[in-house]
Formats: structure tokens, C-alpha cells, sequence
């Protein structure tokens, strides 16, 4: 009987390893999605950040021409003394 509760035990032992080994590689895949969406949300913020800057400066650069362009006009000021 010694023999047979070896190879019990042994087996016990490798169906442990398995479990083990597979709730690492669980894990790891986990660890890997949660980077990869954190990766993901980065450059849609990235992407974000730029079109908001962009946005702004084409009107700030807008709004400068325009008031360029009326204090060029010197009668467009004559009656605001």
C-alpha cells in the first residue's frame, strides 16, 4: 500500500502544479489586458488633449485676424472715443 499512496500523492502534488501554473498564466493574461487598456486609454487621451489644443488655437488664431483686421479699418474706431 506504501507504493500506491506515493503515486496518490505525487499525483496530488502535479494536479497542484497545474492549478498553480494555470492561476499564474490567468493572471498574467489579466495583467496584460489591464496594461493594454491602460495603454489604449492614454493615447485616446492623447488624441484628445491634441484636438482640444488645436481647436483652441485655430479660434485664438481666428479671433486674432479678425481684430487685426478692424484695427487696420481706422474709421471702425471713430466713434468709440
Amino acid at each position: 500500500m506504501e507504493p500506491n499512496k506515493n503515486n496518490i500523492s505525487n499525483r496530488m502534488k502535479m494536479i497542484d502544479r497545474i492549478i498553480t501554473a494555470y492561476k499564474a498564466k490567468k493572471l498574467m493574461l489579466q495583467a496584460q489586458q489591464i496594461q493594454q487598456d491602460g495603454i489604449k486609454e492614454e493615447s485616446n487621451k492623447s488624441y484628445k488633449s491634441i484636438s482640444k489644443r488645436m481647436k483652441d488655437a485655430h479660434k485664438r488664431n481666428q479671433r486674432q485676424k479678425k481684430i487685426d483686421k478692424l484695427q487696420a479699418i481706422k474709421t471702425h474706431w471713430k466713434g468709440l472715443n
